[in-house]
């Protein structure tokens, strides 16, 4: 008797040591990561070396630079924020008015065509691309279900969310927990450093009714990312390029992956040059035409600023500023653009201590040479 009850616990230890095994086996990738996060999560990507999935825009000319006499913003105003953007840690500033470079300042080693890590800006870019979809037919209305392209939720109530949820961050999903390392072991971690973006993204339930909350999430902007692959079969950094990068002259970028084949970071893992992030200004400055074709629909920005009953000052993964201003911004990176006024500038940088988000525009658009509206 004694014998045969431990051969059951001898056999027993050996299925839960086996399961354990197999459990981490499959999982090491992800733990791996957890384990080896740095203390500024952010640079997690470089620490362990994830895999990234270039694309290119071609290139094209850049913009031309405006002579010292012919600057229609104030030299003062100039100063001024250049000395404000270096005392706040910035990597980047550029300011194009009336289609001529006004401004172009580096820090810590960047140039115009230095691929920089954008993070939350990343996310911020689905307003564009979204229109450019609209534009091409990829995509019919922002108001169609989620569950045409995201089959798995037929049936079901987050099914008959919209994409126009989706982009104005009112989807009603599950805001993912990321307070603690345990909490990292949940949906919100296997979503940010798992290498199944896909299978976490899907697996976030309503928290709300859709429509009814406003709450900026990584995963709303993953769910777009697989709805633009699904409904164009093609990789979400390919996407991008035929959609946005080679109608604006980009250049060369990257997205983060979840794994070596695996998704796109839609949310946080795109790398850009600050030049090219100026070329998305300008495209809305220009009613969304480049080089003669007309990538997104004519009012496209008035489209993106048009906010939700949740949050009337935020619309397309954009926030609405005055005077007819738009903000893609994240994680202190941003780019500001008035169309009517033809004015782009793009920021690159953490948000550090004192940073504000408003004190850039302020000093430039208060160095505007005659406080007019342009037409466009």
């Amino acid at each position: 008797m004694l014998r045969r009850l431990l051969l059951v616990i001898v056999a027993a230890g050996a299925l839960m040591l086996s399961a354990g095994i197999g459990f981490l086996a499959a999982d090491w990738p992800f733990l791996h990561r957890l384990w080896s996060l740095p203390a500024d999560r952010a640079e997690w990507r470089v620490t362990v070396r994830a895999p990234v999935e270039a694309f290119d825009g071609g290139g094209s000319a850049f913009f031309p630079v405006a002579t010292p006499g012919g600057r229609t913003i104030e030299s003062s105003a100039l100063a001024q924020a250049e000395s404000w953007a270096q005392t706040h840690d910035s990597v980047a500033l550029l300011v194009l008015h009336r289609g001529r470079l006004q401004l172009e300042r580096y820090w810590q080693g960047l140039s115009r065509d230095t691929l920089y890590p954008v993070q939350g800006l990343s996310r911020s870019l689905l307003g564009v691309v979204y229109g450019c979809a609209i534009s091409d037919g990829l995509v019919r209305s922002l108001d169609a279900s989620v569950d045409h392209w995201l089959t798995e939720w037929r049936g079901e109530r987050r099914g008959a969310i919209t994409l126009r949820q989706l982009l104005q961050n009112v989807s009603g999903l599950e805001t993912p927990a990321l307070d603690s390392r345990v909490s990292l072991l949940g949906k919100g971690g296997r979503l940010q450093f798992g290498t199944e973006s896909v299978r976490a993204a899907l697996s976030f339930d309503l928290a709300h009714e859709p429509g009814t909350h406003f709450a900026v999430s990584p995963v709303d902007a993953q769910l777009l990312g697989i709805v633009l692959e699904r409904a164009s079969g093609e990789r979400f950094p390919q996407v991008i390029s035929q959609l946005l990068w080679r109608p604006i002259g980009a250049g060369v970028a990257g997205y983060g992956l979840d794994r070596r084949g695996g998704m796109a970071a839609v949310f946080d893992g795109l790398s850009a040059a600050p030049g090219d992030l100026l070329r998305i200004g300008m495209l809305l400055v220009a009613d969304g035409a480049a080089d003669g074709r007309q990538v997104l629909p004519q009012g496209w920005v008035r489209e993106m600023a048009r906010g939700s009953v949740p949050n009337p000052h935020y619309g397309l993964e954009a926030w609405q500023l005055e005077d007819g201003g738009l903000m893609m911004a994240g994680d202190g990176h941003a780019i500001w653009v008035w169309p009517d006024e033809q004015l782009v500038i793009v920021r690159l940088g953490r948000a550090t201590p004192g940073w504000d988000a408003g004190t850039l525009p302020a000093i430039l658009r208060g160095g505007l040479a005659d406080r007019v509206t342009f037409a466009r």
